[in-house]
């Protein structure tokens, strides 16, 4: 299996509801990367429009459930309103930086992780639930706290192997560009650990490898 068909593999019947120009209704969920701190357009806006644009005859909305400041032990507490309310298709899980800067330990985290993935799994529709992705975020412009996220992002990427659900690295894909001469400070907010709408489009693109 290539790389493309690993991708789409975790999307599967969302993009069949996309290709049958069905309703679709995805839930983004996590703290403020997710939420939009600070610009116009999030990674949502951004990627609702490739969407549209790839799919036009479906109807898409996207509910945006980020939160500034939270952790994962947050997004346990809302879950059910801020997403099984919703009744989704797809959610995406996008937590990390609070988690490490709150001093929430590894194995706090991935076990709150594993128990969202699950609530949401269980919660929501019939059947085995919706589809899920999981996101990391954005390198960090302090050197010390990037290498301590990253503990952060593995933990991600190995709860969505363990859980079956996909894996979305931003962190990857930002790097990339860094690697192709974009400098990471022009993709962050001035003074801000957060993404401009730059970056936002990087987190979108990354998004669409699924589609």
């Amino acid at each position: 299996m290539g790389d493309a068909e690993i991708y789409r593999s975790f999307t599967g019947r969302t993009r069949s509801l996309l290709e049958a120009g069905e309703d679709l209704r995805i839930v983004v969920f996590g703290d403020s990367i997710t939420a939009g701190f600070a610009v116009r357009k999030g990674f949502d806006a951004f990627w609702l429009s490739m969407l549209k644009e790839k799919y036009p005859k479906a109807a898409i909305a996207i509910n945006n459930e980020g939160a500034c400041g939270a952790t994962t032990f947050d997004g346990l507490a809302r879950l059910d309103w801020s997403v099984v309310a919703h009744n989704p298709d797809l959610v995406t899980v996008n937590f990390g930086i609070n988690d490490m800067y709150m001093g929430i330990r590894l194995g706090e985290f991935k076990s709150n992780l594993i128990e969202i993935v699950e609530k949401i799994l269980e919660g929501c529709g019939s059947g085995s639930g919706p589809e899920i992705l999981l996101l990391s975020s954005e390198p960090l412009m302090t050197p010390k706290f990037d290498r301590i996220v990253l503990s952060y992002y593995q933990v991600l990427e190995d709860v969505a192997e363990e859980m079956g659900v996909g894996f979305v690295d931003v962190y990857g894909a930002w790097m990339r560009r860094v690697g192709e001469g974009v400098p990471l400070d022009s993709l962050i907010l001035p003074g801000l650990d957060h993404p401009n709408e730059q970056g936002y489009r990087i987190i979108a693109e990354e998004l669409m490898r699924f589609f």
